[in-house]
């Protein structure tokens, strides 16, 4: 794929930014359009600890971690000003969260298990164990023609080893136990060296790009509690 057909925006190789960039490629997705670059400029002006961003080490285990307000606030920030909204005030991570300003975007967190498949078989031929009982929120999760589901997860996707990674979830294939993701670093490990591997998919049904999945067959886990369902509304 040539660097002109490319959708998914990737971060650079000396940053830990997986998380902002998760929420740009959720902005991408929902709307099909790409924010300008002014947007994006007044949407980071807008991050909380911008410091821990430039450290690939840090990104959100520094003043972010398992500050879930913190978190949604940045999500919903950071939408509102790439659709060109200005919000009246600065990340805070001990004000309302509902005191953000109208927006687009209406950002809810998943507090408990994420599991974006139904039962089926790894390689082995042993089915997964799903819990008896499913939080009430899970059904909601999944992406949706209206919504996109922004999640880390650590352990290794379709073609990534071993991260602890933000991305935004584009679309789902439940009865294989697939999430296709946009994912901001695999550009860079796809064309780490000649030659370049990298290809995106497109999602027919919702209309959007994706370029890695989260897999069966790859060892993985999403991080309980740090997933953002986006649902675009109007």
């Amino acid at each position: 794929m040539s660097e002109q057909k490319r959708r998914i925006y990737a971060q650079g190789d000396l940053d830990g930014a997986c998380f902002l960039y998760s929420i740009v490629n959720a902005y991408v997705a929902l709307t099909g359009r790409a924010p300008s670059f002014e947007h994006v400029c007044a949407a980071f002006a807008l991050v909380a600890h911008p410091g821990d961003f430039l450290n690939p080490s840090v990104g959100t285990t520094g003043q972010y971690d398992r500050d879930y307000p913190l978190l949604q606030q940045t999500v919903e920030r950071l939408l509102a000003a790439l659709g060109g909204e200005k919000p009246a005030a600065q990340p805070d991570a001990q004000s309302d969260t509902q005191s953000s300003p109208a927006q687009r975007f209406h950002v809810q967190r998943i507090a408990g298990p994420f599991l974006a498949a139904a039962p089926h078989a790894h390689p082995d031929g042993q089915p997964n164990a799903l819990p008896d009982v499913l939080p009430d929120a899970l059904p909601d999760a999944l992406p949706d023609a209206r919504s996109v589901v922004i999640l880390r997860y650590q352990g290794s996707s379709q073609f990534a080893d071993d991260m602890d990674h933000w991305v935004c979830a584009v679309a789902h294939d439940t009865a294989q136990g697939r999430l296709h993701v946009a994912c901001s670093v695999r550009h860079q490990r796809a064309c780490n060296g000649p030659p370049c591997g990298y290809a995106e998919t497109f999602h027919l049904e919702y209309g959007r790009w994706s370029n890695d999945q989260l897999c069966p067959e790859r060892a993985h886990t999403v991080v309980e509690g740090e997933v953002f369902r986006v649902r675009v509304e109007g």
